[in-house]
C-alpha cells in the first residue's frame, strides 16, 4: 500500500531568551543569534529534526490522532531544553543497536507487513532455545511513569511509638500533650493488575505480529525501563528502588491489536481530510499532555477552539 509522504514541519528553535530562530539558520556555523549556543552544534542537529510521516507507526500508541495530523502539517516549535530526554534516549538506542547480528541478536530491524512497517528494538533467543525469542522494547521513563508501568501504590499509615515495654510512648508537651506519639510509616504495594501499560502492550503485541509474520515463534515480551531520576529521594519515595527494570508485557489478541491501528489509521486520515477530535483522555493524559508536554498543543487549540 503506498503512502504519501509527509515532510515533518518543525521549522524553530526556541532560544534561551523565549525568542525564537529558524532551525536551518541556527544550526549554520556562526549562526546563533545571540552569539553564544545554548547546547553544541552535535546535540542540536540530534534533536532539530523528527521522523517524516510515512503513515501510522506501532510506537504511535497512545497518541491522539489531532497530535499526528498537526505533527505533520503545521509549522512548530522545538525547545532544545525539552528534548534532552529524548536526545538521551536516541543515543541510547544508537548504542544498543551496535550489537545487532551477534550472538542471535536482532536489534532496530526495519519490519513491514501489509498494514504498516515498524523497528522493534530487539530480538533475541529465548536461553536455552534455538528457536524461541523475545522481543524488548526499550524505555527512559521518569521514576513517576515506572510507578505506573508497575502498578505500584504507597499507602502510608502512622502506628504509635512503643517503649521498651511495649507502652505507647505519649507526648509531654504542646497542644497534643497526652496523645500517643506516633511514626509514619511506607508500604509499597506492587499489583501487576493496576500496572498502567496500554501503549506499551499494543504496540510490543504488534511487533510481535511482524516477527510471527516472518516465522519467528515468540515466546516472551518484556520492556527494559532506565529510570531518568533513579537513586533520587523522589524515585525512592514512589517505590522505585532500582535504576532499571524489566517489566513483563502480556500477550494480546491480535484482532484487537490491529483493529486499534486500523481505527487510528482511518482517524488520522479523517484529520486530513478536516474532520478532527480533540484527543481523550487517555491520549491526552487527563489534558496534561496539553498544558506543557505537547508541542503543537497551541495549534491545536487555536484550530478546535479549545483552553
Amino acid at each position: 500500500m503506498k503512502r504519501e509522504v509527509i515532510k515533518i514541519p518543525a521549522k524553530t528553535f526556541l532560544c534561551p531568551d523565549s525568542n525564537r530562530i529558524e532551525i536551518a539558520k541556527c544550526l549554520e556555523v556562526n549562526g546563533c543569534r545571540l552569539g553564544s549556543r545554548c547546547a553544541t552544534l552535535p546535540y542540536l542537529n540530534l534533536i532539530a529534526f523528527d521522523r517524516e510521516y510515512k503513515g501510522i507507526s506501532p510506537s504511535m500508541a497512545g497518541t491522539g490522532p489531532m497530535q499526528i495530523y498537526l505533527k505533520a502539517t503545521v509549522d512548530y516549535t522545538i525547545d532544545p531544553y525539552e528534548r534532552v530526554w529524548a536526545a538521551f534516549g536516541t543515543s541510547t538506542h544508537g548504542k544498543l543497536s551496535i550489537h545487532s547480528y551477534t550472538r542471535n541478536v536482532l536489534s532496530e530491524e526495519p519490519l513491514s507487513d501489509e498494514e504498516m512497517k515498524g523497528i522493534p528494538d530487539c530480538l533475541e533467543t529465548e536461553e536455552g532455545t534455538d528457536d524461541e525469542y523475545i522481543i524488548s522494547d526499550y524505555k527512559n521513563f521518569g521514576s513517576y511513569k515506572v510507578a505506573k508501568c508497575l502498578g505500584i501504590s504507597i499507602i502510608k499509615t502512622d502506628k504509635p511509638i512503643l517503649d521498651e515495654e511495649g507502652n505507647p510512648v505519649l507526648l509531654k508537651s504542646g497542644k497534643n500533650k497526652g496523645a500517643v506519639k506516633t511514626k509514619q510509616e511506607t508500604e509499597v504495594i506492587i499489583d501487576p493488575n493496576n500496572a498502567e501499560l496500554d501503549a506499551e502492550k499494543l504496540q510490543i503485541n504488534r511487533y510481535r505480529i511482524f516477527f510471527e509474520y516472518y516465522g519467528f515463534g515468540i515466546s516472551d515480551m518484556r520492556l527494559q525501563v532506565m529510570v531518568r531520576d533513579g537513586g533520587t529521594y523522589i524515585a525512592k519515595s514512589r517505590g522505585i528502588d532500582k535504576n532499571m527494570y524489566i517489566i513483563p508485557i502480556p500477550f494480546l489478541d491480535d484482532k484487537k491489536v490491529l483493529s486499534y491501528y486500523y481505527n487510528l489509521d482511518y482517524e488520522v486520515k479523517q484529520a486530513f481530510q478536516g474532520n478532527y477530535r480533540k484527543c481523550n483522555a487517555w491520549e491526552s493524559w487527563d489534558n496534561r499532555r496539553c498544558n506543557g508536554y505537547c508541542e503543537i498543543s497551541d495549534q491545536c487549540k487555536q484550530l478546535l477552539g479549545w483552553g
